[in-house]
């Protein structure tokens, strides 16, 4: 079996590093608009947000082989090891994945730090304000990692990934997955509670997403449009991914959840969290395309 530089372990990890962003900016951003009113999202989102970033690290160390090829990415031991005195960190200014690497580091735990004082602001009115700080001080790096994703492959000289579009592209996705995922876990809860009040909760996030996935599809058909002239896109959208891209992708991943949260959102949890799912792994196949259709 052909194995590709970059498959479906990257793609996984994009997917997933994006998503606890995602997850994270929503709960910030619920936290600092809503305050009370918001609350559920946004402890919901603190719960969850550093868990799918971590997996995708995990994940990417399995992947590499070899876990101490990860560490030498962050810190270097140079010759003061035979001093015993400590490494010191690898960081390299102008290397995109170092940036990336880093970024994602800080995220998980500035996420981590944000799930413990969110959890401390229920019985202490202190934290409340400590969480805000917390949420604040990590969004821009939440931010990053969304966008570094498509920043990191649109820099080569790849003809399907060289497309300024990409890096639009993967934040949209990022946070459409981000509330889909967030929508799904609200909805389970509605399910395992029999608890009405979070169905509200839910029809606010399916309706705010319906709104996110209608840009990410103006960007998508910008993203074609753009690079339609290269061979690889034409083979990406033409080929047998083509299936995986159309009804995977935009039909599944995207329209079907779009009508859905135009018409007012589902009307039973188990479908909130079915269109969920089909979202989620929109997202993902998005990647996986883009990623495999760019080395066929």
């Amino acid at each position: 079996m052909e194995r590709y530089a970059w498959g479906a372990p990257v793609a996984i990890d994009l997917f997933l590093a994006g998503l606890g962003a995602a997850m994270f900016m929503i709960a910030v951003v619920a936290s600092l608009a809503g305050g009370k009113k918001y609350r559920r999202i946004t402890t919901t989102g603190a719960l969850v947000a550093p868990w799918p970033v971590l997996l995708g690290v995990v994940l990417l160390i399995i992947d590499l082989g070899r876990p101490g090829r990860f560490w030498e990415m962050i810190l270097r031991r140079g010759e003061a090891l035979n001093r015993l005195e400590s490494p010191f960190i690898m960081f390299k200014i102008g290397s995109t994945m170092s940036i990336g690497i880093w970024l994602v580091v800080v995220l998980i735990i500035v996420s981590f730090i944000y799930l413990i004082v969110t959890i401390l602001a229920f019985p202490f009115k202190w934290a409340e304000k400590l969480q805000k700080i917390v949420g604040v001080i990590g969004v821009p790096f939440a931010l990053l990692v969304t966008t570094y994703t498509g920043v990191l492959i649109a820099a080569s000289n790849n003809a399907l990934w060289n497309n300024w579009m990409l890096p639009v592209i993967f934040v949209s996705s990022a946070i459409v997955t981000g509330i889909a995922g967030l929508t799904a876990v609200l909805a389970l809860l509605q399910i395992l509670k029999q608890d009405s009040a979070i169905g509200s909760e839910v029809h606010r996030l399916e309706k705010l997403n319906s709104r996110v996935i209608l840009f990410q599809l103006v960007m998508v058909i910008l993203f074609i449009i753009i690079g339609i002239g290269s061979s690889p896109m034409r083979a990406m959208i033409g080929s047998a991914f083509g299936l995986l891209w159309w009804i995977g992708v935009i039909l599944l991943g995207l329209v079907v959840p779009f009508l859905v949260g135009l018409k007012g959102g589902t009307k039973s949890p188990s479908v909130a969290v079915l269109v969920s799912m089909l979202v989620l792994l929109g997202g993902f196949s998005l990647r996986y395309v883009i990623l495999i259709g760019g080395q066929i």
